[in-house]
């Protein structure tokens, strides 16, 4: 059994479907989460009722998905080299929550936690990280095996989310091998997790409770679920990191599972076009 398993056998419901909304993030904020309670969708590009091109015409909420030109995610194909700011973390270890959302895998941050990301003087709060399997950003074209993105919200409402794309390995990574192996088989419950913990580990070679990284890609663009909410300034790390081949099958198996899949085993929202958008590299 694992150290977290340990800790907390107890499996709670997040909400009764009827109430559950997918407009907050558990924490507060106007960030909204995937849920399994809402208009049915999934990621299945062959479902064309419920499928990501299909999105935008389920609910009226869900219109951005489709209009205008600043989705996520991309293709990094071509980058322009910029004299960009440091990236400076600050993730104390605390308590969080595990969630099988019924789209996404989901560790959730408690209101009262402070784990930042520092931008210049832009600072973020960490709301959550959660999982898709394979990534969603690809570089040249050329996906990975997952890809956790860590969503952050600023105290005026704008959203910055850091993704780290993750590669198959025989390596452990602690920390996801730990959330993967706690996630709820079942849509619509959630894990308590008492033990102090730092999603610096996500990381792998940063010592928590701080880290400054310098290479990385930025764009600005959406989340890349329902709602799909603009506005966003996606970085996504030079870095690939890796993740144990038994996370990555136990993720799928999960999210064959979810509601409306229909045994689909992927997560992952198609590449989006970019448009008339920039993707920077720091230099």
């Amino acid at each position: 059994m694992s150290r977290l398993c340990a800790l907390s056998a107890a499996v709670v419901l997040l909400c009764p479907l009827a109430g559950c909304g997918g407009g907050s993030d558990g924490t507060g904020s106007t960030v909204e989460e995937s849920s399994v309670a809402g208009p049915p969708w999934n990621h299945d590009p062959g479902d064309a009722t419920r499928g990501p091109a299909a999105w935008g015409e389920i609910d009226p909420s869900f219109e951005p998905c489709t209009a205008g030109n600043g989705q996520s995610p991309v293709d990094i194909a071509e980058a322009t080299p910029a004299d960009l700011p440091t990236l400076e973390f600050n993730y104390p270890p605390t308590p969080f929550v595990v969630k099988n959302t019924g789209h996404a895998i989901e560790a959730s941050m408690p209101a009262a936690s402070d784990l930042t990301l520092t931008i210049e003087n832009a600072e973020y709060r960490l709301v959550r990280f959660q999982f898709h399997a394979p990534s969603e950003h690809s570089l040249d074209g050329d996906s990975y095996d997952a890809e956790v993105q860590l969503v952050h919200r600023s105290a005026n409402g704008e959203l910055a989310v850091v993704a780290i794309l993750l590669e198959e390995s025989s390596l452990p990574s602690p920390l996801i091998d730990q959330v993967v192996e706690l996630a709820p088989d079942d849509a619509g419950e959630e894990v308590e997790i008492d033990e102090r913990l730092s999603p610096l580990e996500l990381f792998l070679e940063f010592r928590p409770p701080r880290a400054v990284v310098d290479g990385y890609y930025t764009y600005p663009g959406s989340l890349t679920m329902p709602a799909c909410t603009k506005g966003v300034r996606w970085i996504v790390l030079e870095d690939i990191f890796v993740i144990r081949r038994d996370a990555v099958a136990r993720l799928h198996e999960l999210i064959e599972g979810f509601p409306g899949y229909d045994g689909y085993k992927d997560n992952n929202r198609p590449p989006q076009p970019l448009n008339d958008r920039k993707i920077e590299r720091s230099s």
